[in-house]
């Protein structure tokens, strides 16, 4: 052995204790970094929807009703997990949860969970054939909301009418709408009471009438939170106390002087009221009319014709092309507004005797050249043709009373809200914008889009059918089979 080479050295017992010791707290450094960071990313994380048409993201109005709230609202989905809105109800209340701590979400299945279902069933006191498919709100100490699972959805059956199809299809999801408005319904422990006229030969609340406002009210107390009631002035009845608002939806009969005291007294001590004109009653004057002027409100006995804004063949139609600035009319910027024969409803100028408190706000505006039509001639006086108001917003503080303010919306047609025509475009959430502003729920006055239901249909020919089978069968696995044999081949050489 050559005296020049030297034996290696190994590590010291000290120098490698001292590298394990190192390695020991690199590890435990890392760990802590990683734990630190999952810490801070639970409590202090930021969600991203990457598609623009996502089902689950929540509206503003959502975030601003969860972000008000400060009681726990319990969730209780008590659905059957094979049906087809199952999916999307879960997805959007975990949507939910994510935005506020204090929504607690449930999943019963009442098929495979029978000892969960048995307490649901006992705890709000459902019925066994009939109560299914439910999402249950609930604040302790208040009454629970519900939302039935026919109600989450909007339904397309002109097809089944028409005999061309025996299915129904579902076009848009109410979720996040009918969710929303349970929860605020719940958590404030509020349901303004709405009273709806009748007497006078107003738009019928009950039927099957086209006209008629069964929609209407159904969607004031389902999204809205109302408390809708009927009410009549004949006789000694006068408007209750603890009426939130007033619904006078196109009367057609001449109203006696005892009833419109009893809406003006009602006014004056702060009332809100909805009033909305029908063209059945031009030619006369109903008694409304002259009431409203003490507001600030001119009733234009005509009917208005935009043909250059209209979209049915009859020109009949009006959608407005200018909507104003109001809380009411500013969600609506993106969509449209669909009136049927209105009249003008306008503000009057203030040197007319109109009061100096009073705000008035001419709210849906039609385009330049609209037509005014006299009733009686049914010709166009050339010499109002231009821009025309369709709906004032009036406003008056009464410091003094409770309430507030008085309010009071004026539209001139009764039809856009009518069960026909409340589906049209953006005409039901405008319903929905307009009673909220009456009321004061200023937390509601943010539009919730229904997110459409989109359906895809694969139609292949039968040579198509056999080419996808040939890929599939023999096509994939044989390459897969090809390649493995390549590697066998190569590796055994």
């Amino acid at each position: 052995m050559n005296g020049d080479e030297r034996t290696p050295q190994s590590f010291s017992m000290l120098r490698r204790w001292s590298a394990v010791l190192n390695l020991i707290i690199t590890m435990a450094a890392v760990l802590a970094l990683v734990a630190m960071a999952n810490y801070l990313a639970i409590r202090h994380f930021t969600r991203f929807h990457w598609t623009s048409n996502t089902e689950a993201e929540l509206s503003p109005r959502t975030r601003q009703v969860l972000a008000a709230l400060t009681n726990t609202v319990k969730v209780t989905v008590y659905f059957n997990s094979d049906d087809v809105l199952f999916p999307r109800v879960k997805g959007l209340l975990k949507e939910y949860q994510f935005a506020s701590p204090h929504i607690q979400v449930q999943f019963v299945d009442y098929v495979r969970d029978m000892t969960a279902a048995r307490k649901v069933k006992e705890d709000y006191k459902l019925r066994e054939s009939s109560d299914r498919d439910l999402v249950i709100f609930d604040v302790a100490g208040r009454p629970p909301a519900m939302v039935n699972s026919k109600e989450l959805s909007d339904y397309d059956t002109s097809k089944l009418l028409s005999g061309e199809s025996k299915d129904v299809y579902r076009t848009h999801f109410k979720g996040e709408l009918l969710f929303t408005s349970k929860i605020f319904a719940v958590a404030t422990g509020r349901a303004p009471i709405a009273y709806y006229l009748f007497g006078n030969g107003q738009r019928l609340s009950s039927g099957n009438n086209p006209d008629g406002y069964d929609k209407f009210l159904a969607g004031l107390r389902d999204e809205n939170n109302f408390d809708v009631r009927l009410l009549t002035l004949i006789g000694t009845n006068e408007i209750p106390g603890n009426c939130n608002l007033l619904i006078i939806a196109g009367a057609t009969d001449v109203m006696d002087a005892t009833e419109l005291d009893k809406i003006q007294r009602y006014l004056v001590q702060g009332g809100r009221a909805l009033i909305t004109f029908t063209s059945d009653s031009l030619g006369k004057r109903i008694g409304l009319e002259k009431l409203l002027e003490k507001w600030g409100v001119d009733v234009g006995d005509n009917v208005i014709l935009d043909q250059e804004n209209a979209i049915s063949n009859t020109r009949l139609d009006v959608v407005p092309v200018e909507l104003g600035v109001h809380p009411i009319v500013n969600p609506l910027r993106t969509s449209r507004v669909l009136l049927y024969q209105p009249r003008s409803i306008s503000a009057l100028p203030p040197g007319s005797g109109r009061s100096d408190d009073l705000k008035v706000d001419e709210l849906l505006l039609t385009g330049p050249n609209s037509k005014v039509v006299d009733p009686r001639t049914r010709r166009e006086d050339p010499a109002q043709r231009g821009s025309k108001s369709l709906m004032v917003a009036v406003e008056k503080s009464v410091p003094a009373l409770q309430r507030g303010s008085t309010r009071l919306v004026v539209i001139g047609d009764s039809m856009l809200w009518g069960n026909t025509f409340i589906e049209a475009d953006g005409n039901r959430d405008f319903a929905g914008l307009t009673a909220s502003w009456l009321v004061n729920q200023s937390v509601l006055l943010h539009d919730i889009p229904r997110r459409t239901i989109q359906s895809y249909k694969l139609t292949m020919t039968h040579a198509q059918l056999r080419s996808v089978q040939i890929i599939l069968l023999a096509v994939l696995p044989g390459t897969v089979l090809f390649l493995g044999l390549l590697v066998w081949l190569r590796r055994r050489h």
